[in-house]
């Protein structure tokens, strides 16, 4: 016997390992205005995550601004939690690895994105996992944007 279940998107599951949050400061904008993107990750398990991956879904219409990731990467240097160690863009995804992130501790970044065209779209969703253990993970609900002229 098999079973599965689904839990609305706006819930999370009581007792996650690690958890994640995306927001937008602006979900509605004209092209050419920036948006900024905070995005937490906490990790609620009794030891550190080593390479923690965080995989962020954004949308073809906005440009991100990886000085943003390059600065906190240069910030976070020195930090014995929550270092941001690389990065990579493509043009839907920015994958973050963090090495690593201690037991009960968290990171918390801002990016900026900027709108190029006219568009409604939902964002991809948003992932946190220990890269050695994917199944610790986390996926954090997309978001409903919209770029309009003025």
């Amino acid at each position: 016997m098999a079973g599965s279940y689904f839990l609305p998107r706006n819930q999370k599951a009581a007792g996650e390992a690690v958890s994640s949050d995306v927001t937008y400061d602006r979900t509605h904008l004209p092209p050419g205005d920036v948006t900024t993107m905070p995005a937490a990750v906490r990790i609620n398990l009794s030891k550190s995550a080593n390479m923690a991956m965080v995989d962020l879904g954004i949308p073809p219409v906005l440009d991100l601004f990886s000085a943003d990731l390059q600065e906190f990467a240069k910030k976070s240097a020195d930090q014995k939690s929550g270092r941001l160690e690389k990065f990579s863009l493509t043009l839907t995804q920015a994958i973050l690895y963090f090495d690593p992130i201690a037991a009960s501790d968290g990171v918390t970044l801002r990016f900026r994105l900027r709108a190029k065209y006219p568009i409604r779209v939902q964002t991809s969703a948003s992932r946190v996992y220990e890269y050695y253990d994917p199944e610790v993970s986390s996926v954090a609900r997309p978001v409903q944007l919209e770029v309009r002229k003025r």
